[in-house]
């Protein structure tokens, strides 16, 4: 008699048990990377972007808001924002430092689209909240004063003047991104400085997506204000000549390989 032999498929051991084993481990593995490089670095800068905004609309508070206290607040709101997150994502909490990282070739085009996306939602939650909140509280836009230029209907400043100004500020704040060192204080830093020294076409203006955000919601809950985004395309022409400035100061700062080194190379 021919003796039958039970196979058992799933028994360990057998070819496809482990077959069926190696798909699951690389399946688990495939969702962990998905998580680890797409999930945690958007969540992080959608809650630095929301922290951010909603920290940053304290400075504008009428009772606070003098020449010395609005940058200081500002620029810790960036600093805090960005170290509480810093273990989930680069924290750009800017499109146009989005952008330039893309540029360097730090990110990949989908992380630099999705930043982006939650930049915008982040920031639009942080101000609406702000707003929500603090009604009754007098309240000072300063992305929406463009009489901070004149004196007695004197302007002491042109667009043109203002729109480079932006773009050489902006440059500099850009840049602060790419360093290594004490790279969080120095960004920090670089942002209170501009909105120091800030004039109605830059400063907070210098964050393209916060300055069209933040107006509109000041426009909403004060109609009778005047939208900063009327002007929001010189914002985004001044963002991106900043932008390209610091990728090509950035590319001309590499060090170059040694002329021994490229021959070994090519050998």
């Amino acid at each position: 008699m021919r003796s039958h032999q039970q196979i058992v498929p799933n028994e360990p051991g057998s070819l496809s048990f482990q077959e069926k084993q190696e798909d699951g481990d690389e399946a688990k593995y495939k969702c962990i990377r998905f998580f680890n490089l797409l999930i945690l670095p958007n969540f992080g800068e959608f809650m630095g972007s929301f922290i951010f905004s909603f920290l940053a609309c304290f400075a504008g508070q009428y009772q606070r808001s003098n020449d010395l206290v609005y940058p200081f607040l500002s620029g810790f709101s960036l600093y805090i924002a960005r170290n509480l997150v810093a273990n989930l994502t680069p924290a750009h909490l800017n499109p146009a430092v989005t952008l330039l990282q893309w540029f360097r070739n730090e990110i990949p085009l989908v992380l630099a689209f999705t930043f982006c996306l939650d930049q915008l939602i982040g920031f639009l939650l942080g101000v609406t909240l702000f707003r929500t909140l603090v009604t009754q509280t007098e309240f000072n836009d300063y992305i929406v004063m463009y009489e901070i230029v004149a004196v007695e209907g004197v302007r002491k400043i042109n667009r043109l003047q203002a729109f480079l100004l932006e773009v050489f500020l902006s440059m500099i704040y850009f840049m602060a991104h790419s360093l290594e060192e004490r790279q969080d204080s120095t960004v920090a830093a670089a942002w209170g400085f501009i909105q120091l020294v800030s004039y109605p076409l830059y400063g907070f203006t210098s964050n393209v997506t916060l300055l069209l955000v933040t107006s509109t919601v000041s426009y909403i809950f004060s109609p009778s204000t005047t939208p900063s985004f009327l002007l929001l395309y010189l914002n985004v022409f001044a963002s991106l000549a900043a932008v390209l400035m610091a990728w090509c100061v950035d590319i001309a700062s590499r060090p170059s390989a040694p002329e021994s080194e490229d021959k070994k190379s090519t050998n």
